[in-house]
């Protein structure tokens, strides 16, 4: 496959030093991982490159010694500080590129990405040392990554999120990245069964599933919340969160909750999460007369929208399309029944036992299933739910079976 010169980026590329982190640590460590990721997650922007690096520090915690390779190509909009990068972060040696470049042709996108990755593996390896196992996430940067690093002699592990992955129809673009991209790896994870059966579909690849991590620290059941046991209720408040665009189907959620509030009007919505569709989704709001009681609150640090959950008595999002779906695992860890459309994630772990699982794109049958767990969540077992959810999701959890596998294929 051809890419065009990127000899011009090399300068700027060049133009930051490598700043200088704390030496790893020197006590005995099981082995030595570079995670490849789109980005990581900073104040700003807390979910970029987020569930790798959530994988990253449950490593760290386990005992191997993790840098974190990020190349963010975000345009200039994205305000971070340009050029290099080097820190610690939560037991995690950062080492960054952040090239602003935004929406420009994708062969002229790969060529940057692979220039700045050869460039900040490279300088990885010195300061580091040659890692035990390269692992990638994401199919576009693992695509690149296989250029650049499959010829090392270095186990190479992947975990495909990409949810396009699970659409019934895929762009043939993806097909050809794919086919250039998981034959180069030694292992193919993926996040959830749908996503595995694509994958076998659509590229004749047998992965392996491992979920994505939950921070059950965070998202953890409070015993003493009046809302924990269902005593001195005085009103049903239901939470959501995710990004406010097209698939994750807020208006469908909105509207089935508007026919629920014409039967429960001591009902609220409390949506978090940010997006292109907020200024519709506000006037759907509006429109149906919920101005004080569906609340679109804007994006929140997860420390904050724990909180909320624990105020609140079940968890709803009818998203049309998902490869796994964390916040229904974050909301399922802090105890709360959930409410989920049938879409190639929350079926993988929402059963009877904790929640609803209804149709896609079927405001009848969600609406119905709103109206069905405003009548029963007081039944469920809200410390079986957590206990359950950090027993497979749980960052130590995750990080064993990441162990396994890396030694696995670095025997």
């Amino acid at each position: 496959m051809r890419f065009p010169k990127a000899e011009p980026l090399v300068g700027f590329l060049r133009a930051k030093p490598l700043n200088t982190a704390k030496p790893l640590n020197t006590g005995e460590v099981s082995l030595k991982v570079f995670i490849i990721s789109r980005g990581y997650p900073s104040d700003k922007y807390v979910t970029n490159g987020i569930f790798e690096f959530d994988q990253a520090k449950a490593l760290a915690e386990a005992g191997h010694q993790v840098v974190f390779l990020a190349v963010d190509l975000r345009s200039i909009r994205r305000k971070r500080k340009f050029g290099r990068e080097s820190f610690e972060k939560n037991g995690v040696f950062v080492e960054a590129i952040n090239v602003p470049c935004g929406k420009i042709p994708q062969g002229l996108l790969r060529a940057v990405r692979k220039t700045a990755l050869k460039k900040l593996y490279k300088s990885c390896e010195k300061k580091y040392g040659k890692p035990d196992i390269i692992h990638s996430h994401f199919l576009e940067i693992s695509y690149t990554a296989a250029q650049v690093l499959s010829g090392k002699n270095i186990p190479m592990v992947m975990t495909e999120h990409l949810s396009a992955l699970n659409n019934k129809v895929i762009s043939q673009k993806l097909i050809d990245t794919g086919k250039n991209t998981y034959r180069f790896y030694d292992k193919v994870i993926t996040v959830g069964d749908n996503l595995a059966k694509s994958l076998e579909k659509n590229f004749g690849v047998s992965s392996v599933i491992i979920p994505n991590v939950a921070d059950t620290e965070t998202f953890s059941l409070n015993l003493n919340n009046k809302k924990t046991d269902g005593s001195s209720v005085n009103n049903l408040r239901i939470i959501s969160v995710g990004s406010l665009i097209k698939r994750k189907n807020m208006d469908l959620l909105i509207k089935a909750f508007a026919r629920l509030h014409s039967i429960k009007p001591a009902s609220y919505l409390d949506i978090y999460g940010k997006g292109v569709e907020k200024e519709n989704l506000q006037e759907l709001i509006s429109s149906k007369g919920l101005k004080d009681f569906a609340v679109l609150h804007g994006a929140k640090s997860r420390k904050e929208i724990a909180e909320k959950m624990a105020e609140a008595d079940f968890f709803a999002l009818a998203s049309s399309v998902e490869t796994f779906g964390v916040v229904y695992i974050e909301a399922l860890s802090a105890g709360l029944p959930v409410v989920a459309a049938i879409s190639g994630g929350p079926e993988n772990f929402v059963d009877e036992s904790n929640g609803i699982l209804v149709e896609a794109d079927n405001e009848d049958k969600f609406f119905e299933a709103l109206l069905k767990m405003s009548e029963s969540y007081r039944s469920y077992d809200r410390k079986a739910i957590s206990e359950n959810i950090a027993k497979t999701y749980s960052p130590s959890a995750v990080a064993e079976k990441l162990t396994a596998l890396y030694k696995e294929i670095s025997v």
